[in-house]
């Protein structure tokens, strides 16, 4: 709602009916242009016991008589303009989200349970209404409303205590938005991260939508944040992932059949070596291609398997042998080094480059690795473990290995389900949220939502969401780097312009790190 057209002390309108179950009305002030006025602007309604917090909902134009339209009045001057709002006028739907307490400005309610009478004031909501919103310590500044100046800010805290989506199209902004978010949690050490970075946005540099270089996590916090990667010939990477044959799992070959062309027959001949075999993996890609057919049919014999099954299952895996990470030895492997640098409080960004950029064989495989070795040591955590280490686990392409086929089997799934009791949670970044599967979709518990065009994907980002019909309405307002963020870390859907991963950020981070004083540090 444009600042320069209300008058703060009249506000904008006044409450003209409603009912608790859809919402209020108000009658916008003539003084006001309709078009000022947008779906998702922020406005209070000053009740007499208590102020409610509402969003625009929608607009609707007005007549007091029909004989209006027979010959429309030209608002010429202000006599005429007065004549013409006798006649017509605009009226604004709202629905409260949150109520403040007249008594004590600390305190507000997610929960409304009553209504403003007729009459009540409404004026657009300030700053100070929103900052009420979210406590000092965990605020951190993402945006600004749609059309006002005011920052918006977002719980922190509660945004790694449960697990959290990021959904958009490509080009919509996840990626900076995502980036300002893993900041804000590295500095204010909320949580350690662990970032599968599949396209190389989040290790040392990044190019912005003006082509300047900009420094990202490595370079802001270089004592806080380590980069692997799994191409060693990477010159701005010291730590270079390794991993050994032993530490592959079936599981971990299940999740990218279709990429190594297995066929049903070739899992179950897998599942059946891998039971036998202590080192199956260097059987499969190293022993038995070098055996005779004698010894071949001995083979066989001995696992009771198909032999055409067994031939097809090792010709398929030769395809790991250009992937120069996998070791067929038990050298020193790097997920041991990366599990200590998280259990230490250093956040990992896992680096895809050279050879393996956007090679979805390699992304896929190495995360679930790495995430299956953080499930099996946190998942035996007891409970008089005191304050394990929050992780919080970014993975792109989620809807890989959270999908109806995979989820209930793979690692991502078991911790989508079960590990905030043990302070391990997932931050999903995907544009195809519908192909998750809704099982999983239930457990995220803070959702930003950025530009979605596909039907499918829409429905699938509302699925069990609270008035989903409106938080639909508001999404498809919303434009490039623009966001819609509901569920647990803000107590109401928050429309906002989010703020640029820019230098001005970059040194507001810089100058913060060392400031020690909780309220400047936020504000």
């Amino acid at each position: 709602m444009n600042d320069n057209t209300v008058n703060k002390n009249r506000g904008v309108g006044y409450i003209t009916g409603g009912a608790f179950s859809e919402g209020l009305t108000f009658k916008l002030d003539r003084h006001i242009p309709t078009e000022n006025v947008r779906i998702g602007d922020f406005v209070v309604v000053e009740g007499k016991n208590e102020d409610f917090l509402c969003e625009v909902d929608d607009i609707r134009l007005k007549t007091t008589t029909d004989e209006v339209f027979f010959e429309p009045i030209e608002e010429k001057d202000e006599l005429e303009r007065l004549a013409v709002s006798s006649f017509v006028y605009s009226e604004v739907s709202i629905f409260p989200y949150v109520t403040f307490s007249k008594t004590d400005s600390k305190t507000f309610s997610r929960s409304v349970k009553t209504l403003p009478s007729h009459f009540s004031l409404v004026r657009k909501a300030n700053d100070e209404d929103l900052r009420r919103l979210i406590p000092e310590e965990n605020a951190f500044y993402i945006g600004t409303p749609l059309t006002t100046n005011a920052p918006v800010y977002i719980d922190l805290t509660k945004l790694s205590m449960r697990n959290a989506g990021l959904f958009g199209i490509t080009g919509s902004g996840k990626s900076f938005l995502a980036r300002m978010l893993f900041a804000g949690l590295i500095k204010k050490r909320i949580s350690t991260l662990l970032i599968f970075d599949m396209h190389n946005e989040h290790g040392k540099s990044i190019i912005d939508e003006q082509n300047n270089m900009l420094v990202s996590l490595a370079g802001l916090f270089p004592s806080e944040v380590k980069i692997y990667d799994v191409d060693s010939s990477n010159k701005d990477a010291a730590n270079f992932i390794v991993i050994p044959y032993m530490y592959i799992e079936p599981e971990d070959l299940e999740l990218v059949s279709d990429l190594l062309d297995f066929s049903p027959k070739s899992l179950e001949t897998l599942e059946i070596v891998a039971l036998k075999k202590k080192d199956y993996m260097h059987f499969l890609i190293e022993a038995y291609p070098a055996l005779g057919s004698e010894e071949r049919d001995r083979v066989i014999e001995e696992l009771n398997v198909n032999l055409e099954s067994l031939n097809a299952l090792s010709r398929h895996l030769q395809k790991l042998k250009r992937l120069a990470f996998l070791k067929d030895s038990e050298e020193t492997s790097s997920i041991d080094s990366i599990m200590k640098d998280l259990s230490h409080g250093v956040s990992v960004v896992v680096q895809f480059s050279g050879a393996y950029k956007d090679d979805k064989l390699v992304y896929y495989l190495v995360s679930n690795i790495l995430t299956r070795r953080i499930y099996e040591k946190f998942s035996n955590f007891h409970e008089e473990d005191k304050n394990p280490k929050r992780i919080t686990i970014a993975v792109e392409e989620a809807h890989k290995f959270l999908s109806r086929q995979y989820q209930m089997k793979n690692v991502f799934g078991k911790i989508a389900r079960e590990m905030r009791k043990f302070n391990v949670t997932l931050f999903i970044i995907d544009q195809r949220p519908s192909e998750i599967d809704p099982e999983v979709l239930s457990q995220i518990g803070t959702r930003l939502v950025m530009e979605l065009k596909d039907e499918h994907d829409i429905e699938a980002v509302f699925q069990g969401a609270s008035h989903s019909k409106r938080l639909m309405k508001l999404l498809s307002t919303l434009e490039q780097g623009q966001a819609l963020v509901f569920g647990y870390a803000v107590p109401l859907p928050l429309p906002v312009n989010v703020r640029k991963y820019d230098r001005n950020f970059i040194e507001e981070i810089r100058t913060l790190k060392n400031n020690t004083n909780p309220i400047e540090d936020i504000y």
